[in-house]
C-alpha cells in the first residue's frame, strides 16, 4: 500500500534479497582496516574487516547486529550497513535527512511511518522512505529480519533519533500466532495468519462469500479445533495432502501455519523428500520451492534443516525381512527394480531418517495415499502408522480432517479400508 508519506515498496527479481524494511544506523565513526585499493582507487573490503556489532541500547529495542558495509567517503555522502533484527526486535522512532532505502535480504519484518498503519517487509522488498519522515522498523513478533540499510549524509548527519517504540505500540502490530479479531462482512475471521493468504478473505467473498464463510465458520471454526487431533498433527496431514495434490498455491501458506503449530523446520523439509516417493518427484519439488520461499520469509537457514548423511534409526530386521520377502514374492519378476528400491531406499533409508519420526512419517504416507485416492495401499500404511504409535481415535480424526481438504469421494473410499484394518486390530 502506498502511504501518506510516501514509503514506497517495490519487489526485486534477484533471488538473494530478502524481506524487511528496518532502522538507519549511523556508519560515521565506525572504523575498518584499509581496503585493499587499485591503481584507479577501486577498493575490496572483506567481511572478515567489518564485524558485526550490537545495535546500541539507546536506539534499538531487542537483540540487534549491525555489520557496517562502507562509510561516506569524500565527494560522496553514501553509507550502508546490514542490520538483522531478532524477533520483537525494532528500531526507535527516526528520520534520516535525505531519506533511506532499505534492502530485505532476509526474512520479514514491519515498516512504520508516524500516524500510518504498518507495512509488512518481505524477502526481495525495497522500502524507500522520504526525507524527514518520522517512522520505525524490525522483526514482527515471530520472524527475525536483515536488510541493508542506504542513506546519504547532510552536514555530517544521516540519522536524527527520538523516542523508543513503546511496547503499546509494537503490540498493536503483533499478530503472532493468535487468530485475526477481524471481521469480513458478517463473516468473523478465526483463520491463523489470514493476511497471508494468497487471496484475502474479502476477495474469496467477491467470488463465493458462502465458500469463505464456511472456511472461517466450519473449517477453523470447527474442524481445527476438533479434539483428538493436534494441531501440529493437522498441520502434517494438510501439507501431505497439498503435496499429493500438487496444490503449490496453497502450500506457503500451510507450511508457514505448520511451523506456528510446532512442526520444526526439519520435519518439514523430511515430509517434502519422504513424499517425493508417495506422490512423485515433480510435486515435491514444487513444494520445496514454496518451502524454500517461507523459509527464506522467517530467516529460516541450512542449519534447522536436515543433514545429507544422518545416523539411521534402529530397524526391526524381522518385520523388514516379512515385508521384503512377500514383497519380493509377488512382485519379483514382474519388477525386479521396483523391489530393490523399495528395500534399498525407502525402508533401509528414508523411513529410517530421524529428522521424521516414524509415527509423523505414517501419517503422511497415509494422508498422502487418502488424498491421491490410493486406496488399496492404504491397509499397509494404516497398520503401520499404528504400530507406530498413532491410535484408533487419531486415525479416526485424520480422515475427518482430510475431507475438507481431499474432498469426501477420496474420503468416503478410504473408508471402508479404515475399518478392515480397525477390525482385524480388534480381534
Amino acid at each position: 500500500m502506498n502511504l501518506r508519506t510516501n514509503i514506497k515498496r517495490t519487489r526485486l527479481t534477484a533471488l538473494t534479497l530478502a524481506p524487511l524494511a528496518i532502522s538507519a544506523l549511523s556508519l560515521a565513526g565506525w572504523a575498518s582496516a584499509a581496503p585493499a585499493q587499485g591503481a584507479q582507487g577501486v577498493a575490496v573490503s572483506p567481511s572478515s574487516w567489518r564485524p558485526a556489532q550490537p545495535g546500541p541500547a539507546a536506539n534499538f529495542t531487542g537483540s540487534v547486529r549491525v555489520q557496517p558495509l562502507f562509510a561516506a567517503k569524500a565527494p560522496g555522502r553514501t553509507s550502508a550497513g546490514s542490520v538483522t533484527f531478532e524477533p520483537g526486535a525494532r528500531s526507535a522512532w527516526h528520520t534520516h535527512p535525505l531519506g533511506q532505502a532499505l534492502i530485505v535480504t532476509r526474512g520479514t519484518g514491519w515498516v512504520q511511518s508516524w500516524g500510518d498503519p504498518v507495512q509488512t517487509m518481505r524477502t526481495g522488498d525495497v522500502v524507500q522512505i522520504p526525507a524527514g519522515v518520522k517512522h520505525w522498523h524490525g522483526a514482527t513478533a515471530t520472524t527475525s529480519v536483515t536488510h541493508v540499510a542506504v542513506q546519504e549524509e547532510s552536514g555530517g548527519k544521516n540519522v536524527a533519533w527520538l523516542e523508543k517504540v513503546t511496547d503499546a505500540q509494537y503490540d498493536q502490530e503483533d499478530k503472532g500466532g493468535e487468530a485475526m479479531k477481524k471481521t469480513t462482512g458478517r463473516i468473523a475471521i478465526t483463520q491463523p495468519h489470514v493476511e497471508r493468504r494468497r487471496l484475502s478473505p474479502a476477495q474469496i467473498s467477491e467470488a463465493a462469500p458462502v465458500l469463505e464463510e464456511h472456511t472461517q465458520k466450519r473449517l477453523y471454526g470447527e474442524v481445527w479445533k476438533r479434539p483428538g487431533l493436534s494441531a501440529r498433527d493437522r498441520s502434517l496431514i494438510t501439507v501431505a495432502a497439498l503435496i499429493a495434490r500438487n496444490q503449490t498455491g496453497a502450500l506457503t501458506y500451510y507450511i508457514g501455519q505448520a511451523l506456528e503449530n510446532g512442526v520444526k523446520p526439519r520435519e518439514v523439509s523430511e515430509e517434502i523428500t519422504h513424499l517425493a516417493y508417495y506422490s512423485g518427484w515433480g510435486n515435491a519439488m514444487g513444494a520445496a520451492g514454496a518451502a524454500r520461499d517461507v523459509f527464506a520469509e522467517r530467516g529460516i537457514g541450512p542449519d534447522q534443516l536436515p543433514s545429507v548423511s544422518v545416523d539411521l534409526l534402529p530397524i526391526d530386521e524381522a518385520a523388514e525381512a516379512k515385508r521384503a520377502e512377500t514383497v519380493a514374492r509377488q512382485f519379483g519378476d514382474v519388477a525386479p527394480g521396483v523391489v530393490q528400491y523399495t528395500t534399498d531406499l525407502l525402508f533401509r533409508d528414508l523411513w529410517l531418517r530421524p529428522d521424521l519420526a516414524p509415527r509423523d512419517r505414517s501419517l503422511v504416507t497415509v494422508a498422502a495415499l487418502v488424498a491421491a485416492g490410493q486406496s488399496a495401499q492404504i491397509t499397509f500404511h494404516l497398520d503401520k502408522a499404528m504400530d507406530n504409535g498413532l491410535t484408533k481415535a487419531e486415525a479416526s480424526e485424520v480422515f475427518t480432517h482430510l475431507a475438507f481438504y481431499v474432498g469426501w469421494p477420496n474420503v468416503m473410499s478410504a473408508l471402508p479400508v479404515a475399518k478392515g484394518v480397525f477390525e482385524k486390530r480388534a480381534n
